[in-house]
């Protein structure tokens, strides 16, 4: 879908500022019977709404929490236990134009009584969408003015200097109730975890179990390839690795992750173990690996978030966006950000064209390298079991 033209898009913007103004919201009195929540796009952009669904849960027990996501986002948040029921829908209706599938979604979704939508969106596009499903209260980010359609205004940092999952939560601030957490979650049962156990061979204690995601970058709208560190940097770098470490090499990937075969075919040549997973898990199987990983090595991509969530150690490679915002500090977390002088060059959202995306190129092989064997030495030694020892009941923050 092409973008408007930024002149016309200001000027539609300017002339709905002016003749529509809503009353600013105030926070309810009362706990609301439903809130429906809704946040399209990106998988990532899905996990990281989980810390508001276990603050309001938390604060409002008893309120009934509904959230609409894309299809290919719905399990990250399948067996949530904050959420009472999830809808999703193909994405690609809003890219093909398909407006009567839309229009059915619309109505089908305004017959359900709820007294409170929150949209996790600053497009005025989404904020009038919100409008027309008839919600009396409405909550989502107001980015320069363009908030007119909500009645609860909550203004976006678009510099990303805060962690996403912490400015996600400056929705339930707006509404008077405590935040808590920024840590994402997802809730994998006991047979889900020994599923993605029995892809790994069997923990020993003394080979590192290391993932690698050099793909990812995709949404419904585009593909980021420009968040990709390249593939010849991935082969290099976990060969040195096995060379100097007992390491096992577990590559992930879709099958869109052509790049996954490069470098299973270079690491083989080369005597390395290696588990290639690209196209063999669907997105829980690949989230139950990542939970038994001793380290994962990844692009910013689902994989990555998946790691967060399962506090799972991991090193994110960033370059077009911003580590600042889409990346929380931990004692089991690095970031590398590029040292290319324009990175980064969008904290988060839509990406901007580039006409020279080399900013990940430019993260030399040798500064992760050197960064994986400090990792490792401060782990101290591989996980003497691949099975986790939690269950969603006794989850951090639950």
């Amino acid at each position: 879908m092409t973008r408007p033209r930024p002149y016309l898009r200001t000027a539609w913007l300017s002339l709905l500022q002016k003749f529509w103004r809503l009353p600013a919201g105030r926070p309810p009195l009362h706990p609301p019977d439903h809130i429906f929540l809704i946040r399209t796009h990106a998988i990532g952009d899905v996990l990281l709404t989980t810390p508001v669904l276990r603050a309001l849960k938390q604060a409002w027990p008893r309120t009934r929490l509904t959230m609409l996501v894309g299809d290919k986002s719905r399990p990250v948040l399948e067996g949530n236990i904050h959420l009472d029921a999830i809808h999703s829908f193909p994405e690609s209706w809003w890219f093909q134009r398909r407006w009567g599938d839309i229009w059915r979604l619309t109505r089908s979704i305004r017959q359900v009584p709820k007294e409170m939508l929150i949209l996790f969106h600053a497009s005025p596009l989404l904020h009038l969408w919100g409008w027309l499903l008839s919600a009396p209260l409405r909550v989502g980010f107001d980015a320069e003015g363009a908030g007119f359609f909500l009645t609860h205004r909550v203004p976006l940092d678009l510099q990303g200097r805060r962690y996403l999952g912490e400015v996600n939560l400056d929705l339930v601030r707006a509404l008077g109730l405590p935040a808590g957490s920024p840590e994402p979650e997802i809730f994998l049962s006991s047979a889900e975890q020994a599923a993605g156990s029995s892809l790994l061979p069997a923990a020993s204690g003394k080979k590192w179990l290391v993932g690698a995601a050099p793909g990812g970058g995709q949404n419904p709208l585009e593909q980021i390839t420009v968040k990709h560190w390249p593939a010849s940097h991935y082969a290099k770098l976990l060969g040195q690795l096995a060379s100097a470490c007992p390491i096992t090499v577990v590559l992930l990937g879709d099958r869109l992750d052509v790049q996954v075969e490069e470098i299973a075919q270079t690491l083989r040549a080369q005597g390395v173990e290696v588990i290639n997973l690209r196209g063999r898990t669907n997105l829980r199987e690949l989230a139950a690996v990542i939970g038994h990983l001793d380290l994962l090595i990844t692009n910013d991509s689902a994989p990555m978030h998946l790691a967060v969530a399962l506090q799972t150690p991991v090193i994110a490679l960033f370059g077009p966006t911003a580590a600042t915002a889409l990346f929380p500090a931990g004692p089991q977390r690095l970031a590398l950000q590029s040292p290319a002088g324009c990175s980064p060059c969008y904290p988060f959202g839509r990406s901007p064209s580039c006409p020279d995306p080399l900013c990940l190129a430019a993260l030399p092989v040798a500064t992760v390298y050197q960064a994986v064997r400090q990792f490792l030495d401060r782990l101290g030694a591989p996980k003497p079991s691949r099975l986790k020892t939690y269950t969603p009941a006794c989850l951090p923050g639950c």
